[in-house]
């Protein structure tokens, strides 16, 4: 009698056990929201790549010389593809939260901490106005570094 008592309290902690992995697994399936924790994701991963980007000349250079017009081209290229990655990648259970309706959240938010990010490393690190004399080159310059800043402020808020 012993023995079947011990195999049924085993089979009652087994079926604890799954139940527990069940209520987990059906936990992870949830939509995530756009939090707090997400935007400081997003910001460290903008810092991580504006950093060395802003440092470098080859970028200075590159505004200084593209017309404001092919600035704006790269960076609408890159914001279709962030968009693209954004609608339709399985990487996350994110929740699709929209503005107006079909822009999402994440990339509102993604592009404008990478671009901040990249126009406050410029000028903290004294890039403009000792490289940089102008404004507009300034807002060149934001934009491309920014571009690179967009994929790791993503990609640290994918990792997680």
């Amino acid at each position: 009698m012993d023995k079947l008592n011990e195999i049924d309290r085993k089979v009652d902690d087994l079926e604890k056990k799954i139940n527990e992995m069940y209520e987990d697994f059906e936990s992870s399936k949830k939509k995530q929201k756009l939090g707090f924790s997400d935007l400081v994701q997003e910001l460290i991963g903008a810092m991580i790549i504006a950093l060395p980007f802003s440092l470098t000349e080859e970028v200075w250079e590159l505004a200084k010389r593209l017309s404001f017009l092919r600035v704006l081209v790269v960076y609408l290229i890159t914001v279709i593809t962030v968009f693209l990655f954004i609608k339709y990648s399985k990487l996350q259970n994110w929740e699709h939260q929209n503005v107006l309706g079909f822009i999402p959240l994440r990339l509102i938010t993604s592009l404008s901490i990478s671009f901040f990010i990249s126009l406050l490393f410029l000028t903290l690190f004294g890039v403009y106005p000792d490289m940089i004399k102008d404004f507009p080159t300034l807002l060149k310059a934001s934009l491309l570094v920014s571009i690179f800043a967009v994929i790791g402020s993503l990609g640290v808020d994918v990792a997680k």
